[in-house]
């Protein structure tokens, strides 16, 4: 066992920063600080770097880390009562890069009404306008070729395409270099059910089917996943005033008091969870910035005394700041799987479980030149509008829900007033409320793919669930799970979206063109009929896509803020900050790690005095 040791990273320096996460934001924050050659800045990272790790970096092989405790903190929600007290899995990622490293690389935004319901909430400073220069500062992206618009779409013009997209940025998104023949029939299905398609999905309108940018590169590490360890820190990680801690666990920030009475975060505590780690204390000589995540930053600041003093009373933690909004207002994203088989004739991804001989070359191809198959993940993503998808008396009844639900007994401020849009945005044309992943392969679903037989998959998504959820912690032993409760599916709202929704996918399988190359349906089967045994399947398969957000909201303190939006600071302290997905104050429509980025490129900037 390592003896505890002080770590006095700064005696001969000018400053000294702390991240405690070295995940998605917490890399973005010190390659941007470390710019500056007099600011000295240590990342605390529980997990390793995996530089050449293909469960990592081969795009075709996305999602198959997710539940491996090498890259995954597998993290499990506490029994779901609108799933049937199902638990499920809550990956979120165990490595340098984080969840950035474990996601499945989709790259979008969400619309300006969204981002814009920030500011209008309380989060002054943060709305479209001012995060669009932080998208485009992160990325690195050419157009589309012609040969990859989607039926329905236009080329862009390149100085259209430029006002909205960032050319020369660490993260290189693509789009897809392969497609299969059933996209173009999908598309145009979704298309004849009302739903255009979106030639640029990035200028602020996120509705409509498009073809996804993803975050694999094709300049300069060819084939591969970019991510945050492989971009963001490698182009800093020769920089002599950054240091990182890998295998090396956050446990507790302790705190000094300031001149003005405040909290003054002074150090962080950790602990080495394998060889390569150190136990003891990094002291901070200017700041910490608590960069670990919607999980794990409630729980790091609750470790800490920071929280609901009921919360910390009953764990025996004494409370520094009594602030109730810590590790409440969790918001997350759900996610359904159905499967159809499709006539033979059509490529899909199957043909690497169907056919050895094609497995073999393309896994020959990609050792060789980083490319094929295994460079590509392809999805077709179509975000509607709720009203797109359901008649009007269906809608009206999801209105009324609504309505009803904003009358509800005990609901807090914040909540109340995310609500307010969530209804409004129920007959909004520009604003998404579900999503659809047609992904060209099977397997995807609980009932195996039969041998010989070719799939299409489509997921479905609730972008703005009206449950909230939390995040606590129901130890002071700062390495166990906290508890997890998304309560998905906890109100009558949700419950309409999630059968109308469900619903559609099956509706757009059964619609030309896309109907004359269906066979039939194969996860749930063609029996599925009454909206009781819709129901069952539902709950019984929903799950999440693991985007979790909103547990330290960057909103104000008497409506349940935790973070000052106008600094990031948690209320109470005077040098400790939050970047990362947790001060989110309403949920998106969108894979959120773009906006991610986008928050940690502009928090850089704040820290650096220039917003």
């Amino acid at each position: 066992m390592l003896k505890p040791l002080v770590i006095l990273l700064s005696t001969l320096f000018f400053t000294l920063s702390i991240a405690t996460g070295g995940g998605t934001t917490g890399l973005v924050v010190a390659a941007r600080l470390t710019e500056d050659p007099h600011v000295t800045v240590a990342v605390i990272e529980a997990g390793v770097y995996y530089a050449e790790e293909p469960l990592v970096n081969t795009p075709e092989l996305f999602g198959q880390a997710i539940g491996n405790p090498a890259f995954d903190w597998n993290f499990f929600t506490v029994p779901q009562t609108g799933l049937n007290n199902a638990t499920l899995l809550y990956p979120r990622g165990r490595m340098l890069g984080g969840s950035s490293g474990l996601n499945f690389m989709a790259w979008d935004r969400g619309s300006v009404k969204e981002y814009d319901a920030w500011e209008k909430l309380g989060a002054t400073g943060w709305s479209w306008k001012t995060l669009l220069p932080y998208f485009k500062k992160t990325e690195a992206v050419s157009p589309q070729a012609s040969w990859q618009l989607f039926p329905g779409s236009s080329k862009v013009s390149e100085s259209t395409f430029n006002v909205y997209h960032g050319r020369s940025g660490p993260i290189q998104s693509s789009y897809n270099v392969i497609y299969t023949n059933i996209t173009a029939p999908y598309v145009e299905t979704v298309n004849g059910l009302g739903i255009p398609t979106n030639s640029d999905p990035y200028m602020g309108d996120g509705t409509g089917v498009y073809n996804c940018e993803m975050t694999i590169d094709r300049v300069k590490d060819l084939g591969k996943r970019s991510y945050a360890a492989n971009t963001y820190y490698n182009s800093s990680n020769s920089t002599p005033n950054l240091t990182l801690f890998l295998g090396t666990q956050a446990t507790r920030i302790k705190f000094s008091k300031d001149s003005q009475g405040q909290l003054r975060a002074a150090s962080v505590n950790v602990v080495a969870v394998n060889s390569t780690g150190i136990t003891g204390t990094i002291v901070a000589h200017k700041e910490v910035i608590l960069a670990a995540g919607s999980i794990q930053t409630p729980q790091l600041l609750e470790l800490s005394g920071i929280g609901n003093k009921a919360v910390l009373d009953s764990v025996g933690i004494k409370t520094l700041v009594d602030l109730p909004g810590v590790g409440e207002n969790l918001q997350d994203h759900t996610l359904l799987a159905q499967d159809f088989e499709i006539l033979g004739t059509f490529f899909t991804y199957d043909e690497l479980r169907n056919n050895a001989t094609y497995l073999a070359e393309q896994q020959a191809e990609y050792a060789n030149d980083s490319t094929g198959i295994f460079a590509s993940a392809q999805f077709a993503l179509t975000f509607p509008p709720i009203k797109s998808i359901v008649s009007k008396e269906v809608l009206a009844t999801m209105r009324s829900s609504a309505e009803k639900l904003l009358k509800s007994p005990g609901l807090s401020a914040l909540t109340k007033a995310q609500y307010e849009f969530q209804a409004d945005w129920l007959t909004h044309d520009d604003v998404a409320y579900l999503e659809y992943i047609m992904l060209p392969t099977g397997g995807r679903t609980p009932v195996s793919p039969t041998p010989n037989s070719v799939y299409i998959t489509i997921w479905v998504g609730i972008m703005h669930p009206f449950s909230r959820g939390a995040v606590h912690i129901n130890s002071s032993d700062p390495l166990k799970q906290p508890t997890i409760d998304p309560r998905y599916l906890n109100n009558d709202v949700d419950l309409q979206i999630a059968l109308a929704s469900t619903k559609f996918a099956r509706k757009i399988t059964e619609s030309e063109p896309l109907a004359s190359f269906v066979v039939g349906p194969h996860e749930p089967a063609g029996n599925m009929t009454t909206d009781a045994d819709w129901f069952q399947f539902i709950k019984t398969n929903l799950g999440t896509i693991y985007h979790p957000m909103g547990t330290a909201a960057m909103l104000p303190r008497e409506i349940g803020g935790v973070v000052d939006p106008k600094s990031l600071k948690v209320y109470g302290t005077s040098n400790l900050r939050v970047v990362d997905a947790s001060v989110i104050p309403l949920i998106l429509a969108t894979h959120p790690v773009s906006t991610i980025y986008a928050i940690a490129e502009r928090a850089a900037d704040m820290i650096k005095g220039r917003v």
